[in-house]
């Protein structure tokens, strides 16, 4: 593959990272300014759990004008342990743009993540042209994952549009009224024989109960203990709630939720979700916004694929559908083609770095 003439492309490292932050703030400015962190860098690229991620910078004279990586991630593909990686920070210099370097760092990317045998590339995407980009360069569609939210304080929501607080305590009482009328029938009793803990430090545990949810659904990114504690208990700038659900003696389930802007909104997200029942699946579900609520959130936030089972029950506990949706895209590379029929993965932000 023939390099442009202004800039070559080619593998990044640690020595690159000044420069790659710099980068990223001139291109995507102050959203999540958090990564900007020095520290959030390493954590990411560098001690992620299945290893360091695979960089790549498009370099003219040695300055970074063009950025993309993929994080090394295994996951479970109907039982089985494989490498797959997730796409991440395709950046383009604004005076490079429309030279072609979207598309050879994506090809150097296929290369080596080929090298590395990974079986398929992920990516979360949310913008039209990134999208565009991807499906020519051969990714696929494989699912939609929309934003649910449930409303916690309507007239906090309502204040952020109207800016007058009487008249949105007002509004805001009105929609309440009108909500709970329509879905507070719909909430299930509570699950009974279902112990809530909230999580400071994991444990063996864990693990048990990963090696019984790992088969749950076909493809799954890893979430056992080593994982958990590097994505939710190592982040050096985000702070998370864990809760798990104890049935008999035995770990079935677990929830992670963090309090942040959500759609520019007071919000907490569930961040991550995963059970072995219904009845912990909702009773985790109901520990979320009773966590939100605490936290003072005006609303609760989950992205979730439209087509898994968790979907329908996040409905039926009253989360309503908002405008926003990620597309889950994957570009498969190893002999062995992985799925992509939207009902067999699971993925939520816990899978990403949005969150």
């Amino acid at each position: 593959m023939k390099n442009h003439p202004r800039w070559v492309i080619r593998d990044g490292s640690e020595e690159d990272s000044e420069q790659i932050l710099s980068l990223r703030e001139l291109v995507f400015g102050e959203v999540e300014k958090e990564k900007l962190s020095d520290q959030f860098w390493k954590w990411q690229f560098v001690d992620g759990p299945d290893g360091k991620a695979y960089i790549y910078v498009a370099v003219d004279e040695g300055n970074v004008v063009g950025h993309l990586a993929d994080i090394p991630r295994r996951f479970s593909v109907n039982g089985r342990v494989v490498l797959g990686t997730f796409s991440v920070d395709l950046m383009v210099h604004p005076d490079y743009r429309r030279e072609g370097m979207f598309l050879k760092l994506m090809h150097y990317a296929t290369e080596r993540v080929e090298r590395e045998k990974g079986h398929f590339r992920t990516a979360l995407t949310i913008r039209e042209e990134t999208n565009a980009g991807l499906l020519k360069c051969g990714w696929k569609i494989v699912a939609a994952l929309p934003v649910l939210v449930y409303p916690l304080r309507f007239s906090g929501i309502i204040h952020r549009y109207l800016h007058f607080s009487p008249m949105s305590l007002l509004i805001g009482g009105v929609a309440r009224g009108g909500y709970f009328l329509f879905w507070g029938g719909k909430r299930k009793e509570k699950a009974q024989g279902i112990q809530l803990e909230e999580v400071t430090q994991l444990d063996s545990r864990f693990d048990r109960f990963w090696q019984r949810a790992m088969n749950l659904y076909a493809v799954m990114g890893i979430r056992d203990q080593a994982f958990l504690e590097w994505r939710y208990f190592k982040n050096p700038v985000r702070t998370y709630t864990f809760y798990r659900a104890i049935e008999n003696g035995e770990m079935t389930g677990y929830l992670v939720l963090r309090k942040v802007d959500l759609l520019r909104f007071n919000s907490a997200v569930i961040v991550d979700l995963l059970a072995l029942s219904d009845q912990a699946l909702r009773a985790l579900i109901e520990k979320g916004i009773q966590q939100g609520q605490r936290e003072g959130a005006d609303l609760i936030g989950c992205m979730i694929p439209q087509r898994h089972p968790y979907y329908q029950v996040l409905r039926e506990s009253g989360f309503l559908r908002s405008p926003k949706k990620f597309l889950l895209m994957v570009y498969r590379q190893g002999k062995e083609m992985v799925s992509l029929a939207p009902e067999t993965w699971y993925m939520n932000c816990g899978d990403t770095d949005v969150i």
